[in-house]
């Protein structure tokens, strides 16, 4: 992003749902493993350090120990590259009306209920810090609130926003590909291309609505996402070694352009290092993922806590500040903390494997 705003995942993001359409024979159990750790850092990032460090969105400070988990907003990162991996499994029969009815059932009904969660508890609590609007509300129900000029009824919604713009990436090739096949390979590499232009061109209008459109802050982390879904489906080729150390590059030019920023909001130092050695550690982790290298852990126990992270992701972070905010008074911070976590896992977990279901079952019929 040219500027990061609130960091959370997955959104960031309804990648926790995608997996559901894939047979339990082909489920990588790693990733809703990875995809967990990932929503649980920036949970305690946004808990521990973004609350209160800017924004004036948390009273409850947590000095010291929210310089151990700073760096979790890179979760963000992780599960950009996730998202790229599932959608470029999830497209492989290469039907746009499959992918556009999945990704609308799979992202919207969620988001709906847990907008009108946020909004109920933003208007009746929320005050003074959270204000919420009817006008706001219907903008956030599109999903694109950005686009009427309405803010973003939780922080966290910004990321479904980029999800948004990728999906529509893929369903422009999706609707090439029905009047000239083509392999995925030449979006991947277009996009690359795009993505390299950072170094090269200075801005210009053609060039801000490239990166725009084609979200060159984000893009190299979703490339790297269809790469390693590639090598996972087909096995490893010369063009991969290439394309992902490339994508490892920009991301990590990226990543660390963007300290300037955090430095300037949180007024704290921010390594290059640490950031650069996490986003590298994530490019591992999905390398072995697709050359199948973490077969030791792909256990079908990790299925649950993968399915909370998108209705996780949805409501912790301003119900949770607005709980923060009413009760840090009365209640020790480290008693009040594990309460709010174990309560917003328990909404996610209800939501995700009772009422998720039961909006399925309404969509197959």
């Amino acid at each position: 992003m040219s500027e990061v705003k609130e960091i959370a995942p997955e959104n960031f993001l309804e990648t926790a749902y995608i997996y559901c359409q894939m047979s339990e024979s082909k489920r990588i159990y790693q990733i809703d493993l990875f995809r967990f750790i990932a929503a649980i850092a920036v949970v305690l990032y946004h808990y521990l350090y973004r609350g209160y460090a800017a924004g004036n969105m948390s009273l409850l400070r947590f000095d010291g120990v929210g310089e151990y988990v700073k760096y979790g907003y890179l979760g963000v990162d992780l599960f950009f590259i996730i998202s790229g991996f599932v959608i470029a499994f999830s497209i492989k029969h290469l039907s746009l009306r499959k992918f556009c009815y999945s990704r609308f059932k799979r992202l919207y009904p969620m988001y709906w209920i847990c907008l009108m969660m946020t909004f109920v508890v933003t208007c009746f609590w929320g005050a003074p810090r959270y204000h919420v609007t009817f006008v706001q509300l219907l903008a956030n129900l599109t999903m694109v609130q950005k686009l009427f000029g309405q803010g973003d009824v939780d922080g966290a919604y910004w990321s479904l926003y980029v999800e948004l713009k990728f999906y529509l990436i893929i369903a422009l090739f999706l609707i090439l590909n029905r009047f000239k096949k083509i392999s995925l390979d030449y979006l991947v590499y277009f996009w690359l291309l795009l993505s390299s232009l950072r170094f090269f061109v200075g801005p210009s209008e053609i060039y801000d609505a490239l990166h725009e459109f084609f979200l060159l802050d984000w893009s190299a982390y979703f490339i790297a996402g269809i790469v390693f879904c590639q090598i996972f489906l087909h096995g490893p080729k010369m063009q991969h070694v290439v394309a992902l150390p490339w994508c490892l590059y920009i991301s990590i030019d990226a990543a660390v352009g963007r300290i300037h920023w955090l430095e300037r909001t949180f007024h704290s130092d921010f390594s290059p290092y640490i950031i650069g050695a996490a986003i590298a550690v994530f490019y591992l982790l999905m390398l072995l993922v697709s050359c199948k290298k973490l077969q030791a852990i792909n256990s079908p126990r990790f299925v649950k806590i993968g399915m909370l992270t998108y209705p996780l992701y949805l409501v912790h972070q301003h119900i949770g500040f607005i709980i923060f905010n009413h009760l840090h008074p009365y209640v020790n911070k480290y008693l009040l903390l594990s309460a709010v976590i174990g309560l917003m896992l328990a909404i996610a977990y209800i939501l995700s494997d009772r009422i998720e279901p039961w909006i399925m079952k309404h969509f197959k019929s």
